[in-house]
């Protein structure tokens, strides 16, 4: 079933979009440009000392399991004066990016919007109304919704309650939506093992003994997410490859084999692995337990203990930095959740519509099947997506986290190893967004900041390409950015 809403936009409703947009309050666009300048001037300090890998390191680059994450580095900086707002605003970028995208001779259909992301004029454009398929860049859509309908310090908890109702005590291990559950002890400095799985398990033993209870059995209460756990969209090849498993709202490490490796299949029943992991960590802990099937705790059990993940914010920057299509599943059943009866895979994606409606975000070309990207059959115009990283960039409440959670090309997450040859270089490090990709499509939103120091926004979606020709997009992509953040042509 499709989700979407109606009607395209009209002329009439662009002027009233250009009106808001230029009502929109600025100080959020003034914070979000020196948050990103104290991301470079952190990394590069670090990277310059060989702390981490990159463009400035001083010995040859290694390969790295675990991806920098940009938040971390922000925090141990200074913060440095905004970005000026009356720096010049380019002129003629047909002239930069046109004949980069024609010399890549691309196949399919293509289309762009770039912005000044302070006034929101339209500084070049094309095909910018036609609704393409987003691919893994609808994630953008799924992390301003959870901003906007969750909040960014709402965090998911995992409780351990008592059932001795029957006279065989069992622990149901009940799911909050916290997918990224550790298998040790509770980390405060990480966003993958915040909570962790053994910190849960010597709690609750703590709290049976207490008790008098020495044997239990453990059941995973998964009842939080209704309906099929697997989108009919998807391949099941996927779980093998890593990129997806069926979605229930209690995981250990996203569902990873080998969580931190690059590449790692993912595990088809992710819940049972966790809750196996509980089980071990209360045997540790002296407790004779046995694993169970899946079952529904009854709402008169006793709570023994819990532990809270990270918050949302940083579950958005996890999602898009590492483009993690479990989170984003999940951050879309929790919308769906905090505005709806019931949290589904059939429910999560009109929810993020909703949530995005709710926030004066333009949807009128968005259709969604999920809200990681991996359906074809997900759609937003160039413009409608461009509106919503402007949006972002000028916000000052919860929305403006959205930006800053993005990759850094050349620095982190999917954009790490782009941004590095000759052709695109002048974009590493000023290219803050998210990816998007699948076999016959390419897709890039995000901000550039151009050699004057004038921030703009920017959508570049190609799709209906023929299948091997992906790449050919994203290096003309990334071209064309290079050339507008050298950009000195005001």
């Amino acid at each position: 079933m499709s989700h979407t809403t109606d009607g395209t936009p009209g002329p009439g409703r662009r002027a009233d979009r250009a009106d808001r947009t230029r009502r929109k309050r600025r100080t959020g666009l003034a914070w979000w440009a020196g948050g990103l300048a104290v991301l470079l001037v952190g990394y590069g300090a670090l990277d310059a000392a060989d702390a981490v890998p990159g463009l400035l390191t001083t010995q040859p680059p290694i390969e790295v399991q675990a991806l920098p994450r940009p938040s971390a580095v922000a925090a141990e900086v200074a913060g440095p004066s905004p970005l000026p707002e009356d720096a010049p605003v380019p002129q003629d970028l047909a002239s930069l990016v046109e004949p980069v995208l024609e010399e890549a001779d691309l196949t399919g259909r293509l289309a762009y919007d770039v912005r000044d992301a302070l006034t929101g004029d339209v500084l070049l454009a094309q095909g910018e109304d036609t609704a393409s398929t987003p691919a893994s860049v609808t994630k953008v859509l799924t992390g301003a919704a959870a901003l906007g309908a969750l909040g960014a310090d709402a965090r998911f908890t995992t409780r351990a309650v008592l059932d001795d109702s029957s006279g065989s005590p069992v622990v149901h291990v009940v799911g909050g939506g916290d997918v990224l559950l550790g298998e040790g002890e509770s980390d405060p400095d990480t966003v993958l093992g915040r909570a962790g799985l053994a910190t849960l398990a010597q709690r609750t033993a703590e709290e049976l003994s207490a008790a008098g209870v020495s044997s239990v059995r453990v059941a995973a209460d998964l009842s939080r997410y209704s309906g099929d756990g697997w989108h009919s969209g998807w391949d099941r090849a996927d779980i093998g490859s890593g990129y997806i498993t069926p979605i229930v709202p209690l995981m250990q490490e996203s569902g990873f084999e080998e969580p931190g490796q690059r590449y790692s299949s993912r595990y088809e029943d992710a819940a049972g692995v966790a809750l196996d992991t509980f089980t071990s960590a209360l045997q540790d802990a002296g407790i004779d337990a046995e694993a169970a099937q899946p079952a529904a705790s009854p709402q008169d059990a006793t709570e023994l203990a819990s532990v809270d993940s990270a918050p949302v914010s940083q579950m958005v920057e996890f999602m898009l930095v590492n483009s993690d299509n479990v989170v984003a599943e999940v951050l879309g059943r929790e919308v769906a959740l905090a505005t709806g009866p019931e949290a589904s895979a059939e429910e999560s994606p009109a929810a993020v519509i909703d949530a995005l409606a709710a926030q004066d975000l333009d949807t009128g070309s968005i259709t969604l099947e999920d809200t990681s990207g991996l359906d074809y059959d997900n759609r937003i115009s160039a413009h409608d997506l461009t509106t919503i990283v402007q949006a972002s960039a000028q916000a000052d409440g919860d929305l403006s986290l959205l930006i800053p959670a993005m990759p850094v090309g050349g620095l982190t997450g999917t954009l790490f190893d782009r941004y590095r040859d000759e052709d695109s270089s002048a974009g590493a490090g000023v290219v803050h967004a998210k990816t998007g990709s699948l076999a016959t499509v390419s897709s890039l939103a995000g901000t550039v900041l151009t050699a004057d120091d004038r921030l703009l926004v920017f959508s570049f979606m190609a799709d209906e390409m023929d299948r091997g020709t992906s790449l050919e997009a994203r290096a003309a992509f990334d071209t064309a950015l290079a050339r507008i953040a050298e950009c000195g042509c005001s």
